[in-house]
């Protein structure tokens, strides 16, 4: 990451906030005030409640010290991720030990000193840099604010009941630093020994309220809901500013300028009680922050692929890239690269077979890539060979003229797994012959589509954009252009690849270049890769539906494609309700980048590849309750023939050890899955849940200890 200033950029983001208050919830001011009439001491949490963090969750500041550090030559590598487990591990050791409910920041930097052996001057400079970012992130909650100075108004006694590892001075000095100064008692558990958690502190808050009743506001259910409720102690939920632990990113410096984005985009939220826009609600600010992030990035890292390569024209490809073609135009960048861009309604459909009819027709077989297309990529549990066999241009007809009911049975019955490569060796011998002449005239479309399109020029540099993975669009234009006579080499560029299907391809297909995940990463960053493919592409959706094939326009003697047909709209109208809100307002939020305006005081400058891979292991490996929620929803297809959806998360909970795997890879996101298991975890068996844990053993071990607790 370029770590220009962190401290430049928080400064920057508090400054927005400062001159750009958020809405205050009068209804809640108004409803706090009626509700607290008969209670002399109001009581109020403090963070999250009185006071928040800048950042999305309290634990990305860490990463913001990490950064910090990197920048003062402060040599304490991993530091985020370790100042997390040497907090828990000093937990659990004081509690064992000493039988203390609370630690200080002293207790958590003598342990640290376990990772960092005689760095006691260097994490000595760490402790005070985490307390100025603390410092310089701590931002008064509007609404408390307010509530506060009108209930001093009418002489209430304010008491602050804090669970905080943070000195009571330390915590003195953030109030007053918001300009709270005038209450009435302050209680820290880091001096008292007793938390809101244990329920213990209020005894000694009771002990001083002179037998006055309380009223306590907090956003914590148990710890300021739950607990003080047994001490007869009235309280409030106040959750406005909720959040979720997240660690997708693993807590990389890379992190902050997303947290940051993420967190102003919460508080710089209107007060709506109007429920139905939730959902809306959701998809315009993910698209806000979480599109905005990766598509200014990559289409920077584009910028710069296009000057290296010298490319003359790009293919955007269809339907992932329509989206990244609406920001480089967006962005005018074919004149500033002195580009010609264009559009190209290619599928798998329309890709696939062309490339099967060329290898039939020159070797007489199919590739063995070719053959998993044809069998691993295009059958799905619970297919019949009926259904599997129409879905690949197999008509019955053609079946019964073979051996296939004596080899395998009757087309009715269930596709057998366990014969996946008979089956392609009984594709290989007995099908060919019909495959050739099925395979024919898609091929002799999708030539006349391409040639029309210009891509058999022989002469230019010509480079498709597309999301990546597996590489197989490049891999069958490669093959189609050489078909043709066309030896020079395409360029694509990705979002991401996986080792295990793109270093093979690399010495036929030409440069192949990503911008977040890139090859020959290690097992468990594909484990994370695997997580982000169906978000992503859905959220890369365009506003049509797959190319089935091409037709010519007699009027226009031009080859236009034949989509997929949009029955009652539904695609359409899914689309404009959920993906395109994300869409546009990820194209709104890049505008303001363009006219160097900054977003919540982050300028683009900030937005690069790194912080886009963290915005995206954030979401797609640690989601927080709305994304579960409404990503989850999305139905997505792995089939060629786009018949068959899944939903991303599944809400059937598994019975029985044989449905783990299948119910976890069912929509791709496993992540997301595990993590609406883990909410209705007393539904599902101890045994069975022990399978869940292994399933993620290749997983980073900080999130997999997240995912599976």
């Amino acid at each position: 990451m370029d770590t220009t200033n962190l401290n430049s950029l928080l400064n920057s983001v508090n400054h927005y906030y400062t001159q750009n208050n958020a809405e205050i919830d009068i209804k809640y001011i108004e409803q706090l005030l009626k509700e607290t009439e008969d209670f002399p001491i109001i009581s109020f949490d403090i963070f999250d409640t009185v006071l928040t963090r800048l950042f999305e969750c309290p634990i990305d500041l860490f990463a913001c010290v990490e950064g910090i550090l990197i920048e003062k030559n402060i040599s304490l590598p991993d530091f985020a991720k370790k100042r997390l487990i040497a907090e828990e591990t000093s937990r659990k050791y004081y509690a064992a030990t000493e039988f203390q409910e609370e630690v200080t920041l002293d207790n958590i930097y003598s342990e640290l000193l376990l990772f960092y052996a005689g760095q006691e001057n260097e994490l000595n400079l760490a402790k005070n840099i985490e307390l100025n970012t603390e410092k310089s992130s701590i931002i008064p909650v509007i609404d408390n604010f307010y509530l506060i100075k009108k209930l001093q108004e009418q002489n209430k006694i304010i008491y602050f009941v804090s669970d905080t590892y943070f000195s009571k001075q330390f915590i003195e000095e953030l109030l007053q630093q918001s300009g709270i100064s005038d209450y009435g008692k302050l209680f820290a558990s880091s001096e008292i020994m007793k938390t809101k958690h244990s329920g213990r502190i209020w005894e000694e808050v009771l002990k001083h309220s002179g037998n006055k009743k309380i009223f306590h506001i907090g956003d914590n259910l148990h710890a300021d809901v739950i607990q003080p409720k047994k001490y007869n102690i009235q309280t409030y939920h106040y959750s406005r500013l909720f959040g979720e632990r997240r660690l997708g990113a693993q807590l990389t410096p890379s992190l902050v300028p997303f947290s940051l984005l993420q967190k102003l985009n919460i508080l710089s939220q209107k007060i709506n009680s109007d429920i139905k826009d939730e959902e809306s609600n959701f998809w315009i600010n993910l698209g806000s922050t979480f599109g905005a992030v990766i598509l200014q990035s990559f289409i920077s890292w584009l910028s710069q692929q296009i000057n290296k390569y010298k490319i003359e024209h790009i293919f955007f490809c269809a339907r992932d890239a329509q989206v990244i073609q609406k920001v480089w135009d967006l962005l005018e960048m074919d004149n500033k690269h002195q580009t010609t861009s264009s559009y190209l309604y290619l599928s798998r459909h329309t890709l696939w077979y062309p490339t099967f009819y060329i290898e039939l027709a020159t070797d007489n077989r199919l590739s063995a890539s070719s053959l998993d297309l044809i069998v691993n990529g295009s059958v799905t549990k619970g297919d019949t060979y009926e259904t599997y066999f129409q879905r690949i241009g197999i008509d019955t007809n053609i079946l019964a003229k073979t051996n296939f009911k004596k080899k395998f049975g009757s087309l009715t019955q269930k596709f057998d797994f366990n014969k996946i490569n008979e089956i392609k060796d009984f594709i290989q011998n007995k099908l060919s012959h019909y495959l050739l002449k099925i395979y024919y005239d898609q091929y002799d479309k999708t030539l006349s589509y391409c040639k029309q399109e210009g891509l058999f020029n022989s002469e230019k540099r010509i480079a498709i954009i597309d999301l990546g993975w597996n590489g197989t669009v490049q891999t069958a234009l490669t093959k189609f252009r050489l078909y043709q006579g066309v030896k020079k080499k395409l360029y694509g560029f990705y979002y991401g690849f996986f080792n295990r299907s793109v270093p093979g391809c690399l010495f036929n297909n030409g440069i192949m270049k990503s911008a977040f995940f890139k090859l020959f990463q290690q097992r468990e960053e594909e484990c994370l890769l695997e997580n982000t493919l169906n978000i992503l592409e859905n959220l890369h959706s365009a506003d049509h539906q797959t190319t089935k094939s091409f037709s010519k326009n007699s009027a226009t003697d031009k080859y236009i494609p034949i989509l997929k047909p949009d029955t009652d709209s539904s695609y359409i109208n899914n689309f404009n309700r959920t993906i395109n809100l994300f869409q546009q307002s990820a194209l709104q939020s890049i505008l303001h980048w363009a006219k160097k305006e900054s977003i919540y005081g982050i300028s683009s400058e900030w937005i690069n590849t790194s912080v886009a891979k963290a915005a995206i292991l954030q979401v797609c490996i640690t989601p927080n309750h709305s994304e579960r929620k409404y990503l989850g929803k999305i139905q997505h297809s792995t089939l060629n023939d786009h018949k068959k959806y899944y939903p991303l998360i599944t809400t059937e909970i598994p019975t029985e050890s044989k449905d783990v795997t299948r119910l976890l890879l069912q929509g791709g996101w496993p992540c997301g899955v595990i993590r609406y298991w883990n909410e209705n975890k007393k539904q599902i068996k101890p045994e069975i849940y022990n399978k869940v844990i292994r399933f993620f053993d290749q997983y980073p071990e900080l999130i997999k200890q997240y995912l599976v607790v």
